[in-house]
């Protein structure tokens, strides 16, 4: 049977619940629910640092909902000792402290290579992309399970118990505690900002070919999915950083013990102490209910996942009661942009008909043109020239033949001469009125 030692008794305790009693479960609710949709986007993605990035959000949120709910007071003697519940949240506590950064290190380190060109690969051989994907779940859940293993040998007694914090992890006050538990946290964090500042530098030097790049190579990124990772992991890192900092400060700045096994594991280490908190909130709570909304706001917005929630509306039946549910996501239509902004409405409209006319003799020639280009900037082996950063990413564009650039400049031709003969006088194309000197 545990001992039980309730601490603080000298002021008096809180018996009522407190505001953040109330707010710490419901905010973290929301978080966890708002998280789920982008987990299942990077599942359904094969995204292995995303998925575990995720994942270790939604577990810290769950255990704040859950110790919020179980110890809502300082009502000491009511309370639940919580034996086997915080024998495992203790352990996940710290894994999951060590796995968030691992998760953004993995985040970082894939988004830096997509933008190496010098070892880049265009296609995985299955030994590869196994390798990658052992790589990525060691760097995201390794460093958790070594937490987990390691702090049996620093583990003063059992646990603490605080009011709403709920279960929190016992550490002896000696040497082994900062080289063993504290300072992974903070080099990890090292690592993420590291290969950040790669990615920035890569970004700039490769700026005007980043999009090529990234479908070039075997990254299986766009655009918006790189910036929407990279904004994430970048957020996550100015925030847990300074705290990991802050946290490894605090627990050297008092004077360490000598370590020994049989003081740390003497015959008081069944203990479970009890805290109360008059209602305070322990910081790092608020900190996992603002990342389950980061996460929100980087993924659950997109066009992404406004199909991942149409899906599953339809998927329990809602798409019999909205119709529209079931209608398929239709792409807006592309409009060319005038090249001359200088123009003024009232000339645009003088010259709308003639603009109509030129645009009928040039619609059939411009949807075979870009039909060609498109099934030329598809096409995986392209010739012509080279892009400035290697040979190994060729340039989407087409290298048309002589011939073919007769054949366009005939079709202008006829059409400048066709616009021009059922132009009026004032209006025709390379003479300026004698007025504004308009064209």
């Amino acid at each position: 049977m545990a001992n039980t030692t309730p601490t603080m008794d000298t002021f008096a305790p809180m018996l009522g619940v407190s505001p953040g009693a109330i707010a710490v479960p419901l905010l973290s609710f929301i978080a966890l629910f708002l998280s789920i949709p982008t987990f299942a986007w990077h599942v359904k993605n094969r995204s292995i640092a995303g998925s575990a990035l995720v994942f270790w959000i939604i577990l810290a949120n769950l255990m704040n909902i859950i110790n919020a709910l179980i110890w809502p007071t300082d009502d000491i003697p009511s309370w639940y000792q919580g034996q086997g519940l915080c024998d495992i949240e203790v352990k996940l506590e710290l894994a999951q402290t060590l796995g968030l950064v691992g998760s953004i290190a993995c985040i970082m380190k894939a988004l830096a290579r997509a933008l190496d060109t010098n070892q880049a690969v265009v296609h995985l051989t299955p030994a590869e992309r196994q390798r990658r994907n052992f790589l990525d779940w060691l760097l995201c859940f390794g460093p958790a399970v070594y937490m987990m293993l390691v702090h049996y040998i620093v583990q003063f007694n059992r646990y603490y118990v605080f009011a709403i914090a709920g279960c929190t992890p016992s550490v002896d006050n000696s040497w082994p505690s900062i080289a063993l538990l504290y300072i992974w946290p903070p080099v990890l964090c090292l690592l993420d900002g590291y290969y950040a500042i790669i990615i920035l530098h890569r970004m700039r030097i490769y700026r005007r070919d980043f999009s090529h790049i990234l479908r070039a190579t075997s990254s299986g990124l766009n655009k918006s999915r790189f910036f929407r990772l990279f904004a994430l992991a970048m957020i996550l890192l100015v925030i847990i950083l300074p705290v990991q900092f802050y946290i490894l400060y605090q627990n050297t700045s008092f004077p360490l013990q000598p370590y020994s096994w049989t003081r740390v594991h003497g015959p008081d280490w069944d203990s479970v102490i009890l805290i109360p908190t008059l209602g305070a909130v322990i910081f790092d709570r608020w900190i996992r209910i603002a990342l389950g909304f980061i996460v929100f706001a980087c993924f659950g917005i997109g066009g992404e996942a406004t199909k991942l929630y149409k899906s599953w509306l339809v998927a329990v039946g809602l798409g019999y009661i909205f119709p529209v549910l079931n209608r398929p996501a239709q792409s807006l239509p592309t409009h060319r942009v005038n090249s001359n902004p200088t123009r003024s409405s009232s000339e645009t409209s003088r010259l709308g008909s003639l603009s109509t006319k030129a645009k009928l003799i040039f619609a059939r020639k411009f949807s075979r043109s870009s039909a060609a280009s498109s099934t030329v900037a598809s096409s995986p082996v392209l010739g012509g020239e080279q892009s400035p950063i290697g040979s190994q990413f060729p340039v989407m564009s087409a290298t048309y033949t002589y011939q073919e650039k007769n054949e366009q400049t005939n079709w202008l031709k006829r059409a400048l001469a066709f616009v021009r003969r059922g132009a009026p006088r004032y209006l025709v194309w390379g003479r300026r009125e004698s007025g504004n000197g308009s064209v």
